[in-house]
């Protein structure tokens, strides 16, 4: 694929707009995330350095190393996961 340099001011601020967009979803989502290890940190289920990878569950039954060190038996979408 090749690299396209001349671009358009439509197609510059197409992208722009694009970038924008998903910085503010990253913003939310960190947010998100940043609640949720708040809540597990309060109930204790994370201590210190210790993380949990899943947001939603305790444990996985059968837990097998999956993609990004997540349970590859995890039934969970990938924002319900500590992706930080």
């Amino acid at each position: 694929m090749a690299l396209i340099t001349d671009l358009t001011e439509a197609q510059k601020r197409a992208l722009k707009e694009n970038a924008d967009d998903l910085e503010q979803f990253q913003r939310q989502l960190d947010e998100v995330h940043k609640k949720a290890r708040s809540r597990l940190e309060s109930a204790g289920l994370v201590t210190g350095l210790d993380t949990i990878n899943c947001l939603v569950c305790i444990a996985c039954d059968g837990w097998k190393v999956g993609k990004d060190g997540k349970c590859a038996n995890c039934p969970h979408t990938f924002f319900s996961h500590d992706i930080i």
